[in-house]
C-alpha cells in the first residue's frame, strides 16, 4: 500500500469516505451511530474484499486499521478507538475495555 489516503463527503448523518492509494480505490459509506458507538463505516467483507478493491485479501487487515487509524486521527477531537467484524468498522469514544 503506497500513498494512502481518506477523502471524506459529509451529508448530514452519514456520507462517503473515499480510500485511495497508488495501487487501488474505493468508497465505503458511514453513518453516525448510537450511543456507544459514534460511528460505523461498511468495509468490503472478505469475500468480496478483491472484487471490490482491487487489493490483495492478504493486505486487508492493513488497510482496515489505516482507514481506522486515520478517520481517529482526521474526525475525532477526544480519545477513541475502533472495532472490526466483517463488515463494519465501528468507531467509539474513550479507551478500549477489551
Amino acid at each position: 500500500m503506497t500513498n494512502p489516503k481518506l477523502r471524506y463527503t459529509d451529508d448530514g448523518r452519514g456520507g462517503t469516505i473515499q480510500f485511495s492509494s497508488d495501487e487501488s480505490s474505493f468508497s465505503m459509506w458511514y453513518e453516525l451511530a448510537a450511543s456507544p458507538a459514534i460511528a460505523f463505516v461498511n468495509i468490503p467483507s472478505s469475500h468480496f474484499w478483491e472484487i471490490q478493491t482491487k487489493i490483495p485479501l492478504e493486505q486487508r487487515q492493513a488497510v482496515i486499521d489505516f482507514i481506522g487509524n486515520e478517520v481517529l486521527k482526521n474526525k475525532l477531537s477526544k480519545e477513541g478507538y475502533f472495532l472490526t467484524d466483517d463488515n463494519f468498522i465501528t468507531f467509539y469514544l474513550g479507551k478500549n475495555k477489551l
